[in-house]
Parts: C-alpha cells; sequence; structure tokens
C-alpha cells in the first residue's frame, strides 16, 4: 500500500468519525430522542463504509456514489416523512448528502500528494500518464491530475446532495399531500 492510499484511509478514518458525531446529535435531535446518539452514529458510520466502498468500486470516480445518492433520498424520504417536519426532513437529507460526499472530496489528496512527488499536475501527458482516460477526450483542464479530481469533487458535490434532497422534498410532499387528501375524505 502506498503513502497515497494510506493517507486516504486515515482521511476518511477522520472525517467518517469526525464529522458522524456532530450529524449523529443533529439527527438524534431532529428523529427520535428515545433513540441514543450512538445509533445514529453507527447509522453514519455505515453509511460512509460504504459509499468508501463504492467509490473505491468505481476506481477512485463517484460513478457508483452519484446514483447512491437516490438510495439514500429514497431511504431518507420514507424513513423520515412521519418522523420529523418537511424542514428537518430537507436539513438532514442535505447534512446527510454533503456527509456522504466526503470519500470522493477526499481524493483532493491525489493531486496534492501527485504535485509533492513531482508531478506536473496541470499537464495532459502527466494525466494520461497518471491514468486519466485517453479514450474521454477531455479537453485541458480537466485531462490534467488536478483538473480531473476537481471536476470529479465538484460534480459529485452538485449532484449529490440536489438528487438525494429533491427525493426526500417529493416523498414528503407526496406524503403529505395523501394524508391532507385522506383527511379531507
Amino acid at each position: 500500500m502506498g503513502i497515497a492510499e494510506l493517507l486516504l484511509i486515515i482521511t476518511n478514518i477522520i472525517l467518517g468519525i469526525g464529522l458522524g458525531m456532530p450529524l449523529s446529535r443533529f439527527s438524534h435531535r431532529t428523529i427520535d430522542a428515545q433513540k441514543s446518539v450512538y445509533h445514529y452514529f453507527r447509522l453514519c458510520v455505515f453509511i460512509y463504509f460504504i459509499e468508501c466502498a463504492v467509490v473505491v468500486m468505481g476506481m477512485g470516480t463517484p460513478v457508483f456514489s452519484i446514483p447512491l445518492a437516490l438510495v439514500w433520498g429514497l431511504s431518507l424520504g420514507f424513513w423520515l416523512r412521519k418522523r420529523t417536519t418537511p424542514e428537518q426532513a430537507l436539513k438532514l437529507s442535505l447534512l446527510l448528502s454533503l456527509y456522504s460526499c466526503l470519500p470522493v472530496v477526499s481524493f483532493i489528496l491525489v493531486p496534492i500528494i501527485c504535485a509533492i512527488t513531482g508531478w506536473d499536475i496541470l499537464s495532459a501527458s502527466q494525466g494520461y500518464t497518471f491514468g486519466i482516460p485517453d479514450f474521454l477526450h477531455l479537453p485541458w483542464p480537466l485531462n490534467t491530475i488536478l483538473g480531473f479530481y476537481m471536476a470529479l469533487i465538484v460534480i459529485t458535490l452538485a449532484l449529490k446532495p440536489l438528487i438525494t434532497t429533491v427525493t426526500v422534498r417529493v416523498l414528503i410532499h407526496s406524503y403529505r399531500r395523501s394524508m391532507e387528501r385522506t383527511v379531507a375524505h
């Protein structure tokens, strides 16, 4: 195992645990005070572990991680619709979706480590040598080490929270509308 892999593992352990606890406390206050904070902490760490595994399966890309946002959105939407207000559910889904982006965000270490070890992170030829797919015909700077990883991070930070929160919003509002119709009849 190289230094980059070891740093990514250590970084993700720190991020998963360090930010999982505040998210757990918020979940505890928002959803169900009868469950312990550690119950929600275990859930957060489990979600983080799944996200890390999915990023590894995608060979360091969010190709599987972004569709997982729909899974989180559906799960949260069905789970939260009866347990909290729509505003709190949306806030929690946004926070959880940002938390689930961290394994991809941690890949900012790759260009940093490459630069420290002598790679030209703004060179297209170094990008192809590094392993950025040539068949994609990416324009500069996306075909560089820095550009490629920054694009992955930005796309993930844009799409995952959007997909998760929109899914939660749709499920909660459709549930609320169906409850209003039931009460009206």
